[in-house]
This record gives C-alpha cells, structure tokens and sequence, in this order.
C-alpha cells in the first residue's frame, strides 16, 4: 500500500470535522489540506518547498488527494498554523481506532526535547542528559510504542503535571513512568483510570522507597525510548527546526504521529508479526 493510499484510508472525511461553508473562493479544504499534511511527514519531507517539489513530480499522488492544482508554499505554511486543533483532533480520533485493534495493556509516559538553538519562542530545559535549548514532546504510548496522546510545550515547563491529561481519556492496566512523575496527584490521576501506577520514586522526594511491580518498570521502559527514537530520526527528520513559533511546530509533531499511527494500522491489517516492522515503510 502506497504512502497516499495509506493516507486516503485513515485520514478520512468520517474522523475529519466539516469546515462551515464560506462565500467566495471555497479552497482546498480540511480534509485535503490535512492529508498532505500528514502525506508529508510519512514521505519525510522537512520543509514546505520540499512538499511543494514532490507533489509537483508526483502528479499521481496530488490526483488522488484530489488536488486540481499545487498550493503554493505559503499556503501550506498557513494550514500548519490554521488547522493545528484539526490536527489535535485527527491525532485522538486515529490513536482511538489504534486502540480497539490493539487493546492497550501499558502506557508509558516520558518526554523528549525537540532541540531548536535559534527560534525565539524556544526555552531553556533539562533533561538526564543535561540542559537544552528548544521545545519538548509529552507522550504516552501503548505497550507496543505506539502513541496514543501528546502536547508539544517549550522546552522550560516540567514534565509531571502532564501525566493527567496524557492519560485521563484512556484505558489501561498500569501506567509506567520515571521518577520525574513522582508525585500524590499523578498517582490519583493513575488510579482514577483503574490503572496501577507505576512510578519511580524520586530521591529528591525524600527516603527512597520500593515500588510494586518494579521490574515491570525496568524491562518495559525502553518502550517509550524506542518510540521517541524513531519519531525523531525517521518520522520527524528535525522538520520542527525549519518553521519558527510553537503553534507550527506543534502542528508538524501532530501530523507525524498521524502517520506514525497510520501506518501502524496498515501493519495490522495486513497481518504483521510485529509492529518493529513498521519502520520498513518509511520513505
């Protein structure tokens, strides 16, 4: 199945929001704009000008997201910023039809810095590896590395009161995270989704303490370090350096996981062994 072909299947007018009609010019719409969108992050395209040249020597692929005409760059650069919550919205409703093929067990929660020296929106933060400068990703994935929700903030907010609204809406039968979520009310917040936390304790907070289901901890951890590993490297490519502001950065991290999560539904539907496989359909 080809890149567009997985795109027209998942990013569909039954999971897209219909746009309220205008007068005037009625131009390319939600559900076209969006499908490019997140056709760019599955063939890797950096920048705007990128997409622009693919889709002009891949007229096949313009045709079938019915595309009369090429946008030009600008207006791609305006759909970035126009249709982030529609993105948001895309994001929850594809992790969602994840989520009834692949019932979810685990959930990892951590975050990765998406590194930016030069924008101006961009802050300083820390991670175990030391300061950066720039923006980060909150993510929770399944037990299989598979994410299911996300928030991309600068790079200065911290990562424990995020776990709540990464996890509030889900099903699962523990919810796995480092010490830096080692808190009371993130431990409500796993229990109030009849889950069992599963977080390390933080050295700061006092004695160090045992935890239930230690080892659960240490063998599933590197889960959410494989994921972010590969969003970064093959998903991404560092596209969040080229625009500049948190909205479109944003806006680029939510159409990768679009595809990320799309072509993990097309891994299942064809009846792969494992969901590593996935990495071998990336351009």
């Amino acid at each position: 199945m080809e890149a567009c072909e997985v795109v027209r299947l998942f990013v569909n007018k039954a999971i897209i929001s219909t746009e309220p009609k205008r007068r005037g010019n009625p131009g390319y719409g939600r559900l076209r704009a969006l499908r490019i969108l997140v056709y760019a992050r599955l063939k890797g395209l950096e920048n705007d000008t990128r997409i622009i040249e693919h889709l002009k020597k891949h007229a096949d692929a313009a045709r079938t997201f019915g595309l009369s005409k090429i946008p030009d760059r600008t207006t791609i650069g305006r759909w970035w910023r126009r249709y982030l919550c529609v993105l948001e919205e895309t994001f929850k409703k594809v992790s969602g039809m994840l989520q009834l093929v692949s019932p979810t067990t685990l959930l990892i929660v951590d975050s990765t810095p998406l590194v930016d020296l030069y924008d101006m929106e961009a802050q300083w933060g820390h991670t175990s590896r030391g300061k950066f400068r720039g923006f980060k990703l909150h993510a929770a994935v399944n037990q299989s590395g598979l994410p299911l929700r996300a928030v991309v903030t600068p790079g200065n907010r911290y990562d424990s009161p995020f776990l709540p609204g990464l996890i509030e809406d889900l099903e699962a039968d523990y919810v796995l995270a480092d010490a830096g979520y080692d808190s009371g009310a993130n431990r409500k917040a796993v229990k109030d989704i009849d889950a069992q936390p599963v977080i390390a304790a933080n050295p700061r907070r006092g004695k160090r303490k045992k935890i239930k289901y230690a080892t659960l901890l240490k063998t599933k951890r590197y889960v959410i370090e494989q994921f972010n590993g590969h969003l970064k490297a093959n998903v991404l490519r560092e596209c969040w350096i080229w625009p500049r502001g948190l909205v479109k950065k944003a806006a680029m991290v939510m159409a990768g996981l679009i595809s990320y999560d799309a072509e993990a539904l097309r891994s299942l539907i064809v009846g792969e062994e494992s969901l590593k496989s996935v990495s071998k359909y990336w351009a």
